[in-house]
């Protein structure tokens, strides 16, 4: 286990994380207090599986809060990013940025070098399903990056939750059109358990664990009832999915 990975730890961290969201504006601010149960999740994870040497490697693609969060968390660690950076949510001095558009994994000389022996884990969280790429050409670019043995954490929307089946049901798109911004189109593609698996399987990713919660917290009251009702129905009909994906020690 890492550095400040008890619950204290996190706590404090979340606390930080509050007081640093308050003073951005409020569609951020909104954000933050929608996604903190899955934020406080994803730091949990990431100090489970964080060794005892203070030699930990973390890539955060598209930095957010999680960025800020994880590095509160994990100080002593080198917490680099990837993607488009938005100057807000900066891992702090001594931190790498990768500039890339994502959809460029489909170019493999595109792809970035990993610096050393790669990163032992990649957060890849609420990013897939707002790329027109494949995520399998996405997840054999971010695949390159790790040490072996290393992990990547995704979390994305599932396609199949319990209020999108029910408006499907009811004849209504449960999907966003997309945006006329292209520098935030939304949601090109959501995902299923199945879908996830088949790519990673197809990158040779072993699919190390699973978990489905409904911590994607909607502010509409019809999602919000809809998520406390799928707590007790099986997980394939919950909000949200995290599965971590690792690298064999071969690859």
């Amino acid at each position: 286990m890492g550095e400040g990975n008890d619950q204290s730890g996190i706590g404090e961290a979340l606390a930080e994380v509050d007081r640093f969201a308050s003073t951005l504006d409020a569609e951020a601010a909104r954000y933050w207090s929608l996604h903190r149960k899955r934020f406080a999740w994803l730091a949990e994870f990431s100090c489970r599986t964080a060794p005892e040497s203070s030699d930990y490697r973390l890539l955060d693609v598209g930095n957010s809060f999680q960025t800020v969060l994880l590095k509160a968390l994990l100080p002593y660690s080198q917490v680099d990013t990837l993607g488009f950076y938005d100057h807000r949510f900066s891992a702090g001095e001594g931190s790498r940025h990768i500039e890339m558009d994502l959809n460029d994994a489909y170019y493999p000389e595109k792809w970035p070098s990993p610096e050393g022996d790669g990163y032992d884990l990649i957060v890849f969280a609420e990013v897939i399903e707002h790329l027109y790429t494949s995520p399998e050409q996405v997840l054999n670019c971010l695949k390159q990056l790790l040490r072996p043995g290393g992990r990547i954490l995704v979390q994305t929307p599932n396609a199949a939750a319990l209020k999108k089946r029910l408006r499907l049901l009811s004849g209504r798109n449960p999907y966003e059109l997309i945006r006329l911004d292209r520098g935030n189109p939304g949601h090109f593609r959501e995902l299923t358990v199945a879908d996830l698996k088949r790519y990673a399987l197809g990158c040779g990713l072993q699919v190390e664990g699973l978990w489905l919660d409904s911590n994607l917290v909607d502010g509409k009251r019809f999602d919000r009832v809809c998520d406390r009702i799928s707590r007790w129905l099986p997980g394939r009909w919950r909000g949200g999915i995290s599965m971590s994906l690792q690298l064999g020690s071969a690859e």
